[in-house]
């Protein structure tokens, strides 16, 4: 009988750190040392000048302290791992409109200047939020700087020169608790990134009975809990249809697991074709991920999955042949018109049903789910033309100005993250409202409007 291997282990040991009993546990001692230090309604806020995300988020735990008895310490942040942030240049031209894309969706100031900060100015701020740490008013006060550092039409007060001692001890915290970078609040063990995971946090300070008003809905839910609520099957003539919904999507990324099952749901709402668009994970591309990094994503992941009604968590890592033997298939799947079956069997067999698609007995498995013909498929596991296409697809998601999966794009419109599909749909509804205001199409239906249509 065969000993079991590392890799046999492996998916049984992402079950179980993934598991219901194992985040009761760490919640329920978690929670105990809260209360011996009388912090259960305490959160640390780690926020970076540097980081644009931090304007919208304070903007929002203002808000969030109006419904809920919590309490936000600050801790201003300032050094950047190069390792979390592979292309430091594309990041930071994407944080800025990202940002202020989600500080329009919920009403806030956006951090929109047309230059970014000088590093005089920069330094000048983070000396100042050190000091707003201090203030009774500390979230306002931070809030008053990252507005007069991120905002167009504003002139930024001076400052002195930063706490370096205060500075180092707030970076060794931050990495003392788990992560690696700014706009990020902790709050009983568990990491919340800008506002985009606020309605998480929202929800463990309900369950510590901290909401002022019970009555009162989760705030922070916009960029996931409405998608496709108003979406209509649009009809095969419609202009709308006759751009692909383009997903450039790693098969190791858990992002782009749930990326790629949202899309196509929401591309199947609209009846907007999808374009599958494989790269090779980060590490295959020869950037690093590292644990601090690789951690959160998982666990990250997991509650994002919980929340979206996606199984993950029985993770068998597909990286190194998994991804070759995965991408091999990949155009035999599409000349049989199956890679999005394909695609989302193989992300759910290596996600969430552990298995091991380097073998042939694992990845058979997951050929014959997707309605392929596993004979055919072996003699074309050798095939190394997919290395082309795959380049190909890194540089096309690069043109977006973006670098990570999984990504987007819809016509003109790119963007970055499975927490950003609300914006491909605002360009769908753009589309259908402009097709319709033109008389071009009525997507209720399957009639034809324009006279240029029907002399067709």
């Amino acid at each position: 009988m065969r000993r079991p291997e590392k890799a046999d282990l492996m998916p049984w040991f992402a079950r179980a750190l993934s598991s219901a009993p194992r985040y009761s546990i760490k919640h329920a001692i978690q929670n105990t040392w809260a209360k011996i230090r009388g912090e259960q309604d305490l959160a640390r806020v780690f926020i970076n000048p540097r980081d644009p995300f931090g304007l919208p988020l304070l903007q929002a735990l203002m808000q969030l302290q109006k419904t809920y008895r919590v309490r936000f310490r600050l801790h201003t942040v300032w050094r950047l791992d190069d390792d979390m942030f592979p292309e430091p240049a594309l990041w930071r031209d994407w944080a800025q409109q990202d940002a202020t894309r989600l500080a329009n969706l919920y009403g806030f100031i956006p951090p929109d200047r047309p230059t970014p900060p000088s590093e005089t100015k920069l330094t000048s701020a983070t000396a100042r939020l050190l000091a707003a740490e201090k203030a009774s008013e500390a979230l306002s006060t931070a809030l008053k700087v990252f507005e007069q550092l991120w905002r167009s039409t504003t002139v930024e007060g001076a400052g002195g020169p930063p706490d370096e001692a205060t500075l180092s001890e707030n970076e060794a915290l931050l990495r003392r608790l788990g992560h690696y970078q700014g706009s990020m609040v902790w709050y009983l063990g568990d990491w919340f990134w800008g506002v985009d995971r606020l309605d998480h946090l929202e929800r463990s300070l309900t369950r510590q009975g901290l909401k002022r008003n019970a009555a009162e809905a989760t705030t922070f839910t916009r960029t996931w809990a409405d998608m496709t609520a108003n979406a209509t099957a649009l009809p095969g003539n419609h202009p709308a249809t006759k751009t692909p919904l383009e997903v450039f999507f790693s098969i190791r990324s858990p992002y782009s697991y749930l990326g790629l099952e949202r899309a196509t749901r929401l591309a199947n709402a609209w009846n907007i074709p999808i374009r599958l668009r494989p790269v090779l994970p980060m590490l295959m591309r020869g950037q690093s991920v590292p644990d601090a990094k690789k951690w959160y994503i998982f666990h990250d992941t997991k509650r994002e999955a919980n929340k979206l009604g996606i199984p993950y968590g029985f993770v068998a890592d597909p990286l190194g042949p998994g991804v070759g033997r995965c991408y091999a298939l990949f155009e035999f799947a599409r000349s049989e018109g199956r890679e999005i079956d394909y695609m989302r069997t193989y992300a759910r067999a290596v996600n969430a049903e552990g298995i091991r698609s380097e073998t042939d007995e694992g990845l058979k498995r997951i050929v014959e789910r997707a309605g392929l013909d596993w004979q055919k498929a072996k003699t074309l596991l050798n095939d190394e033309s997919w290395r082309d296409w795959a380049e190909e697809n890194r540089q096309a998601m690069y043109e977006c100005g973006l670098w990570g999966v999984p990504s987007f794009r819809y016509g003109a419109v790119s963007c970055w993250g499975q927490d950003r599909l609300w914006v491909i749909e605002e360009e769908i509804k753009k589309r259908v409202e402009t097709s319709s205001t033109q008389g071009v199409c009525d997507p209720t239906n399957d009639s034809e409007i324009t006279q240029s249509q029907r002399s067709n």
